[in-house]
């Protein structure tokens, strides 16, 4: 029952969405903080449909990401939109002082979240949940998932 819920939940977004446009910038550039903490950037193609991508940091990885996203309005929220997309990443990590204890990340993205764009200041603030499979085992974990707020400037 939960399920077909979700789907109608997921049918009614789509549906209530149809024929509008989504994005109201072009292209945004910002910061991630939380699952993947770096610098992304979100360029669209069309009303709905976007690019991002995300290059992600820490003292013991270098992670980058790209992804292809579909956005569209959220209904009956002026500014506020949602989007769901897929995309890989390449990467590597550091496990511990040994030199010789290091991998090669490489895998596949998923990513569903809400953005806001402020109507009247340059920049959109977003939260989004991103599940990764590693093809490789970087993390001692080829499943992991995590949720992040992104604040970028648009223009």
């Amino acid at each position: 029952m939960r399920q077909i819920k979700k789907m109608l939940l997921a049918l009614t977004l789509i549906i209530c969405s149809v024929g509008v446009s989504a994005q109201g910038y072009k292209t945004g550039v910002g910061i991630r903080l939380g699952y993947d903490s770096g610098i992304n950037a979100k360029h669209f193609l069309s009303s709905d449909n976007a690019i991002e991508g995300i290059v992600s940091f820490s003292p013991k990885h270098f992670q980058v990401t790209g992804l292809y996203e579909f956005q569209r309005p959220f209904p009956s929220v002026d500014n506020l939109n949602w989007f769901l997309g897929l995309g890989a990443h390449l990467g590597a990590i550091h496990h511990n002082k040994n030199d010789y204890n290091n991998s090669f990340l490489i895998g596949v993205d998923g990513i569903a979240g809400l953005e806001y764009v402020f109507p009247t200041a340059p920049f959109t603030l977003g939260l989004d949940w991103k599940p990764t499979i590693n093809f490789t085992n970087g993390y001692n974990d080829y499943w992991y998932a995590g949720f992040a707020l992104s604040f970028r400037y648009r223009f």
